[in-house]
Formats: structure tokens, sequence, C-alpha cells
């Protein structure tokens, strides 16, 4: 038997070409659709999850046996998502950037609004300067004494050259 025997439709001839091509296709399709899913996940924050539940178990390095929780978190703190799971999910907190375990019943995905007040800059009263480049956190031209340097200690303009050796 011939392996042009072996296509399905006995008339049809078989064409390695076409084969390939429909191959190339279909991978390239679902490449560009992760890509898309990637690029809106990466524009949205990634998965933010919020806690449902009025204090939630926080692990930093996972739940054990006997164990009490590193620290509890209260209702509507805001998680991103790094692996969810059945029993306990790894999240980071958005607020400090610290990352741990947290039980998967206890958190939802998080509303508009609390990701909104998640990523609300805090106004800062101490510096009023809204021309200040962001990594900048004083003001150069300030009259603080502290920043005006000390006096220079110069000779006389009156003496003689040789007058300026060291004293011994």
């Amino acid at each position: 038997m011939k392996w042009r025997g072996a296509c399905l439709n006995s008339g049809v001839p078989y064409s390695r070409l076409a084969a390939l091509a429909a191959l190339l296709f279909a991978v390239l399709s679902i490449g560009c659709r992760n890509t898309q899913e990637t690029h809106a996940s990466v524009k949205s924050g990634g998965k933010l999850f919020a806690v449902t539940s009025d204090s939630a178990a926080f692990f930093r390095h996972g739940p054990q046996q006997g164990r009490e929780p590193d620290s509890k978190l209260s209702r509507d703190t805001v998680v991103k998502l790094i692996r969810p799971s059945f029993g306990y999910s790894k999240v980071e907190l958005v607020s400090s950037g610290e990352k741990g375990y947290v039980s998967s019943d206890e958190i939802k995905p998080a509303s508009a609004s609390l990701i909104a007040a998640a990523f609300a800059k805090p106004t800062d009263s101490v510096i009023a300067h809204t021309d200040v480049p962001p990594g900048e956190t004083f003001n150069i031209d300030s009259n603080d004494p502290r920043l005006v340097p000390p006096p220079e200690q110069l000779p006389p303009p009156d003496l003689p050259p040789t007058a300026l050796q060291p004293a011994p």
C-alpha cells in the first residue's frame, strides 16, 4: 500500500505542503491569541482579587499544619493572583508587594472601585511643588540653613605669594 492510499478520501491527492500550511496557521493563530491576552492582562495590572472574608489568614511560605498564619488580611484587601490553586493560592499584596498564600475560598475578583482605591496615589502635603521630577524629594533653591555651604577660609588678597606656605 502506498502512502497516498492512506488518505481519508481516496480520490484526493495528499499534499505535505497543504498539511504543513494548515499546521503553521493553527500554531500562529494560537500564538496571536495568547499574545493579545497577555497584553490585555499586563495593561489591566494582571488578575486582581480582593479578600471577601472579615479576616483571611496570610502565609508567607505556605500553610503548614500546626503553624499560625504570618498575618491576617482585612476585608477588601487587594491582591494580585500569581498562581491559583484549589486550596491556597499564591498572591502578591498590591500595597506592599509581599508574596504569600491565602485561601482560595476567601478571595474573589476585585471590583473597579477597589482597584482604583488601591492604585490611587497618596497626596503628600509636604511637597507642594508640581514641577518636581518624581525621583527628587527636596528643593535645591531652598533657604534652609542646612543646605547652605559654610563660608570658605581664604587668605587675605593683599598677602605676598610667599606667605601662602603651610604653617609648621
